[in-house]
């Protein structure tokens, strides 16, 4: 393999310089957090959803979240700078907008607008943004989803006095120039919706469209219109205008190439050398096989193919050692396999006929059995791994998590209830015990697999604090491919990221109520908004709420927790087994639990979102699994 590889890299080096490809540049603006008016709970995801699928795209890209005037100001100057000599521009929007008069204004989260000067001073104007990218470029595109209900207006309109009247609802329309496409996300006039899930209806179908067509933008806007309508029943309809001269791809489909001469095909080659090359660099680093079984399949015929197929080798080769762990030298032999209990009718448990669920035989409400206070924090020996029971808590070295024993069982996991996302419900069996982290992984533990040069991914704690906190700022990649191969290392034993189903039951502990505690969220149960009179905006230290009936902390809220699943739009098709589901959108990871940052509807056990697998944010973690034997 190594042979073959430095074949394909010397005839790299050999090759002539690579045609540049189009140079594309986007601006995307996200604000959520406005100060004089209730905050918006999607904006912010969506620009960070369209910025991370335009970077996947190839795109330079320029993005702010949560901007005030200042901030804005100069994102659009630095914009201005970055189309300098660029093929193509777009902007995206998502955020509160007006339009007064007939002029489009959008919001910046310091936005107070309590007196008519303020018009002019504390907002942006549209047609500022579009002509400052009509000068630098002959394509370009804008998006925006700024057409919410503003309660902002109100102040203004109070201020304006007789003049209120030119204050319109929703944006007015606006004509593009020549070369232009400018797309709302409703018809003018009119007002969006932000949407219950993690994007708004518009964003959400636009990163969807956007990523996995290869169609002209043209039919993605007409597939958006669709999706919007559908999902808002007909209340939302897309609409823009255009003044484009010619097609626009994001993601242009690959043209075969004609048959010529030799000489006379020689030319193409750079180019389809260099878009192989970018999408390489976008690809190599991911651990999801079908991506790149979809990169081969694209780009078969360059010589990226034989790096690809090397990383998929490898990638399958890790795949087996995960799922036999090196041993220690000492350790006696275990058993090849173990007989699985047949699935005939329940599993040896208790039949809790209040919530229709089957419980482990040693109830939530015993105590916590743990090995002996005075127990060294070293891996388990066999007889320990045996001796354990549910509920019993372990740690393996000074620095890892501590792990809590889940029981086996079965469970009804999912929901009818609430998003579309969450259905069907469907049976889980956890034919044996497994352990879970009592805690999300913190700062302190990546800290040491930092230490241990485990990890070069250094996360940003925000000013409030690391130690206990649980880690942020780290990607699904950082964990697959720096902390869990860290902890594996340091102990022999099989740690890895828990299945979205293994989340589910772990953290509903046996319950089928909306939470672990009831229908209601309550006070002071968990950390999000709204949720805890202590902790406001940032994430608490790990174990700041009681745990639920496994022994679990912070299963619900505090920070998103990173799974190994695949992206599915629902659970249809999903394992009973629990098994981590490996189709559907490889590019993403399922994030369960909700968080510091979202409401109460998105800490419930069965509510899901979803990641790609290199982004990262202030409010997003994981914990981590282990398999027992």
């Amino acid at each position: 393999m190594l042979v073959r590889i430095a074949a394909v890299l010397l005839s790299l080096a050999l090759l002539p310089a690579a045609a540049h490809a189009d140079r594309r540049v986007a601006l995307v603006v996200g604000n959520s957090a406005y100060q004089h008016t209730p905050k918006l709970a999607n904006p912010k995801n969506d620009a960070t959803d369209v910025s991370a699928a335009l970077k996947a795209l190839g795109f330079h890209v320029i993005d702010g979240f949560d901007l005030d005037k200042a901030a804005f100001d100069r994102k659009v100057r630095d914009f201005a700078t970055a189309l300098q000599g660029a093929d193509a521009g777009v902007f995206f929007y998502a955020g509160h907008g007006l339009q007064v008069a007939g002029q489009n204004y959008l919001v910046p989260v310091d936005t107070e607008l309590t007196t008519a000067a303020a018009l002019e001073f504390e907002m942006v104007r549209v047609d500022v943004v579009h002509r400052v990218m009509e000068r630098q470029t002959s394509t370009n595109v804008l998006f925006l989803d700024a057409c919410r209900d503003n309660p902002l207006a109100r102040n203004l309109a109070r201020a304006m006095g007789t003049r209120s009247a030119e204050i319109g609802r929703g944006l007015a329309p606006l004509e593009s120039g020549v070369g232009t496409l400018i797309s709302f996300s409703t018809q003018p006039g009119n007002v969006a919706l932000d949407g219950a899930g993690r994007n708004s209806p518009f964003a959400g179908a636009l990163v969807k469209h956007m990523s996995a067509a290869n169609d002209d933008l043209g039919a993605i806007l007409i597939a958006v219109r669709n999706d919007v309508m559908q999902a808002t029943q007909r209340k939302q309809v897309p609409w823009e205008h255009s003044a484009l001269t010619g097609r626009f791809y994001f993601n242009p489909p690959v043209q075969a190439a004609p048959a010529a001469p030799q000489a006379s095909a020689t030319p193409a080659a750079p180019a389809r050398l260099s878009e192989a090359a970018e999408a390489w660099d976008r690809t190599k680093d991911t651990t999801s096989i079908p991506v790149l079984e979809a990169f081969l399949a694209r780009y078969k015929d360059t010589f990226y193919s034989e790096l690809a197929r090397a990383r998929i080798e490898d990638l399958k080769k890790q795949q087996v050692a995960v799922a036999a762990p090196p041993a220690p030298a000492t350790r006696p032999a275990e058993p090849t396999s173990e007989a699985r209990p047949a699935n005939k009718g329940l599993l040896p448990g208790l039949i809790d006929q209040t919530v229709g669920v089957v419980l482990p035989r040693e109830r939530a409400t015993e105590p916590v059995t743990n090995l002996s206070p005075s127990r060294q924090a070293v891996p388990l020996t066999a007889a320990e791994e045996r001796a354990l029971k549910p509920k019993s808590s372990f740690k393996e070295c000074d620095a890892c998590p501590e792990m809590v024993v889940i029981p086996a069982g079965e469970q009804t996991v999912g929901s009818n209830d609430s998003d579309q996302n969450e259905r069907p419900p469907y049976t889980v069996v956890i034919a044996k015990p497994f352990a879970v982290g009592k805690f999300e992984v913190t700062f302190a533990e990546w800290d040491a697999c930092i230490s241990d040069n485990g990890c070069s991914q250094k996360p940003n704690d925000q000013g409030w604090g690391r130690d206990r906190r649980p880690v942020v700022d780290v990607s699904a990649d950082h964990i697959q491919m720096q902390f869990i191969p860290w902890l594996r290392k340091k102990t022999g034993r099989d740690y890895r990221l828990l299945t979205e189903a293994e989340w589910e039951y772990s953290a509903r502990a046996g319950t089928l109520t909306a939470y672990p505690w009831g229908n209601e969220a309550g006070r002071n149960r968990a950390n999000c908004d709204g949720c805890a009179d202590k902790w406001s905006k940032q994430s608490a230290p790990v174990g700041s709420f009681p745990a639920n009936d496994f022994g679990l902390h912070d299963m619900h809220g505090n920070v998103w927790e990173i799974v190994s699943d695949c992206w599915n739009r629902n659970h249809q098709g999903a394992s009973s087994d629990a098994a981590s589901r490996i189709t559907g959108d490889c590019t993403r990871r399922v994030i369960r639990g909700g968080s510091w940052y979202t409401s109460a509807k998105f800490i419930r056990s069965a509510a899901r979102d979803s990641d790609p697998t290199s982004y990262k944010n202030t409010n997003v973690g994981f914990r981590v699994a282990r398999t027992l034997k």
